[in-house]
């Protein structure tokens, strides 16, 4: 599996214990997905990064992969990197634009940030990658991923599907499930859109999603449902974080 490392490594805190052959490494892992201007310049120049003839990228030297599907070379499902910029306090005032599927509801990533990752979940299972995010070194030693959260936000489409198709009681919620060790499931929810008698909401400020629930795991996957099928199924994370506990 061709894995890409994207931008360049970081000092990280971490704390080193070696004892005979083995070696710990204890830090959290704080993916923005921000990189110098030398390498916007050369990744960016056409406003998303694609994986050239790899399965997934890297931020910086985290052991987490975020997997995308490519199919003759053209990105079909998974994440895909974004530096398009929305409109600010939710307006959908501008005509729709190219690549609107990938342009965040917002003026800015998370924080003000100039990046942030894009997930797509295919409606064809084929063209979306096994896994969502994976932790590199889940089959080394006794490692240990917990997730800790990250933002999310609605793709600009999105926001303007709903705005068009949503009806009372349509809901769009993301439910993000690990995959443990052993095998077994977690999950945790957060509602993207809902409209209902009492309230029409449409999430556009970046908004802290708790993965704390997941607990240790090897893979993360994620499940954007529409209860209205003309709403595609994307949508925006930035400022991951995870526990990581590395012993070989």
């Amino acid at each position: 599996m061709k894995k890409i490392l994207f931008c360049v490594a970081v000092a990280m805190s971490m704390i080193s214990c070696l004892g005979g052959s083995s070696l710990t490494q204890s830090y959290t892992a704080d993916i923005t997905f921000e990189c110098s201007s030398d390498v916007y310049a050369n990744l960016f120049k056409d406003s998303l990064y694609v994986v050239s003839d790899g399965e997934g990228f890297v931020y910086m030297n985290y052991p987490l992969v975020f997997m995308q599907k490519q199919q003759a070379g053209i990105f079909k499902g998974g994440f895909l990197m974004s530096y398009l910029k929305g409109e600010a306090n939710g307006k959908l005032e501008k005509a729709p634009a190219e690549n609107d599927a990938f342009r965040v509801h917002a003026a800015s990533g998370a924080n003000g940030s100039y990046t942030y990752a894009v997930y797509y979940e295919n409606p064809d299972v084929s063209m979306r990658p096994e896994y969502d995010i994976e932790f590199g070194y889940k089959d080394i030693g006794t490692s240990i991923c917990s997730p800790i959260g990250c933002y999310v936000n609605n793709t600009t489409l999105v926001a303007r599907k709903i705005k068009e198709h949503f009806k009372d009681g349509d809901r769009l919620v993301l439910t993000a499930k690990g995959i443990l060790p052993d095998g077994k499931t977690t999950q945790a929810s957060i509602v993207l859109a809902e409209f209902t008698e009492a309230k029409d909401s449409v999430m556009y400020n970046w908004t802290a999603f708790n993965l704390s629930a997941l607990g240790s795991v090897d893979y993360i996957d994620f499940e954007v449902k529409s209860t209205n099928p003309e709403v595609p199924e994307y949508f925006c994370l930035d400022g991951y974080l995870a526990s990581l506990n590395i012993e070989y």
